[in-house]
């Protein structure tokens, strides 16, 4: 081998083997079960992926590194939580974040859960239930006013966890000395509210699905009766009641767009003056619709949009305390004509902005892309980009003659002296065939009965006889 081919393979072996370094160095990143700033290897501001695992029991679910690994939602894998090495599931999508040091410390997934890892994990949890059932007994051995909920192991099984429930302080000394006496472990009880509990035990809610709690928030339980308030909502607990016993969690997804759209719409019982010249009293919101009912000093129950309130009349206005009759014209909505055109108007117009930068945008890519293009003539590339500039601003310019609206195009069909003469052509070969095709059927009737002749001149006798004389034997009927 030459001088020249032993140097060539020497370089590319250093190549591999740099190339093989910097991949372990990426690896021994998340080798690592938690990392912390002795052992941290990551950069400020360095993109990082996470995934959330939410372990069975545990009311709220934590965030860990997983790298370069795919990993789907609901998989189940094996991770430290703040119990001990213990078998969670995937609760999230995969996201980016930049790291800081403030996250310091960053825990990893262990690896995917295997068959062997699932079992141990039934295991452990048959052996909770079983200390569950114990417990329960000497509580109603002791008459305390508790409820169990759940039993966990920690500390690698060195330690059980109990959670119960109770409506004031519990003195549960005599019944630790029990459960420590019995089960030989390290015991202790933690006393946890009502949403805690539905959110580590999971259940399905009123609307069928799993509940909120236990299924993706990672903070619950920020809800008042405001809120209902603010909806409009009957105050009917039964139905604004969770299976928990609180208030919905769900309640506080929809309070923004509530409080947006109520600060638009005056107060129920205000007085107001619209800009028609109606005054009166604000009896009802219909907060989802931005419109509103007034009971006019005429004794008229009308519906008004938002925009139609002038000013808010002062306290020296003297609203009719009786009413002889009262009508009700809720069935028409006064300014709802002149508040789909406004809408309209200001579809156009952002419309018409994203036009005008989509032109902009597309004159800026010709004159890039006109340095790429063949050369030609002096003067013709600027003609080229003049003309196609002078195209797009006299399309904006005649959708806006046009009164140009995307939402709403109607289609006119083309008037018939407009129509190419060759659909005429087209038309009457139409025509001639399927005259042919009509008149096919005729001809096929006549071939079957000049068959059927024949057939019956062969049945007759005088045939039979001239087709012995041939020697042929005739054929018996």
């Amino acid at each position: 081998m030459s001088e020249i081919d032993t140097q060539q393979t020497e370089e590319i072996q250093h190549h591999d083997e740099d190339n093989y370094s910097d991949s372990n160095k990426k690896k021994n990143k998340y080798l690592k079960d938690e990392i912390t700033e002795d052992n941290c290897q990551f950069d400020e501001g360095e993109e990082l992926k996470f995934t959330r695992v939410r372990f069975p029991g545990h009311a709220r679910s934590y965030a860990f590194l997983i790298g370069n690994r795919s990993l789907m939602y609901g998989q189940k894998v094996v991770a430290m939580s703040d119990r001990g090495m213990a078998v969670g599931y995937i609760n999230s999508f995969p996201y980016l974040k930049k790291f800081t040091k403030d996250m310091l410390p960053l825990k990893i997934i262990n690896k995917v859960a295997t068959e062997q890892d699932i079992e141990k994990e039934l295991e452990v949890y048959k052996r909770q239930k079983e200390i569950e059932t114990t417990c329960q007994r000497l509580i109603e051995k002791h008459e305390l006013d508790m409820n169990m909920t759940h039993v966990e192991f920690t500390q690698f099984g060195k330690k059980v966890v109990f959670y119960f429930t109770a409506p004031a302080r519990v003195d549960f000394r005599g019944l630790v000395k029990d459960l420590v006496g019995e089960l030989r472990l390290r015991i202790e009880l933690r006393q946890i509210s009502v949403r805690d509990r539905a959110a580590s035990v999971g259940a399905i809610g009123p609307c069928g699905r799993e509940l909120c709690c236990s299924s993706f928030l990672s903070r619950y339980g920020n809800v008042s009766i405001k809120m209902a308030k603010n909806q409009n909502l009957t105050l009917n607990y039964s139905k604004l009641n969770g299976v928990c016993g609180q208030l919905k969690c769900c309640l506080s997804y929809e309070e923004d767009v509530y409080t947006q759209k109520r600060k638009k719409l005056p107060q129920e019982g205000a007085m107001v003056k619209t800009k028609t010249g109606d005054s009166g009293k604000v009896r009802k919101l219909n907060i989802l619709s931005e419109q509103f009912d007034m009971l006019t000093d005429k004794g008229q129950v009308k519906r008004y949009t938002f925009d139609q309130v002038k000013n808010k009349l002062d306290n020296d206005y003297k609203f009719p305390n009786r009413f002889d009759n009262i009508s009700d014209e809720t069935g028409k909505v006064i300014g709802e004509a002149e508040l789909e055109e406004t809408t309209k108007n200001h579809i156009k117009s952002e419309q018409l902005k994203t036009e005008k930068k989509a032109a902009k945008f597309a004159i800026e890519r010709l004159i890039e892309i006109s340095d790429f293009l063949p050369q030609k003539e002096e003067g013709e590339r600027e003609k080229l980009l003049e003309q196609a500039q002078e195209d797009i601003k006299n399309a904006l310019e005649q959708k806006i003659q046009d009164n140009y609206n995307p939402y709403h195009q109607d289609f006119t069909p083309p008037p018939m002296s407009e129509v190419a003469p060759t659909s005429i052509d087209a038309t009457e070969n139409e025509s001639k065939d399927l005259n042919a095709s009509a008149a096919r059927p005729k001809q096929n009737r006549n071939n079957r009965n000049r068959n059927r002749n024949r057939n019956n001149k062969s049945r007759n006798p005088n045939n039979r006889t001239t087709n012995s004389s041939k020697g042929n034997t005739p054929k018996k009927d």
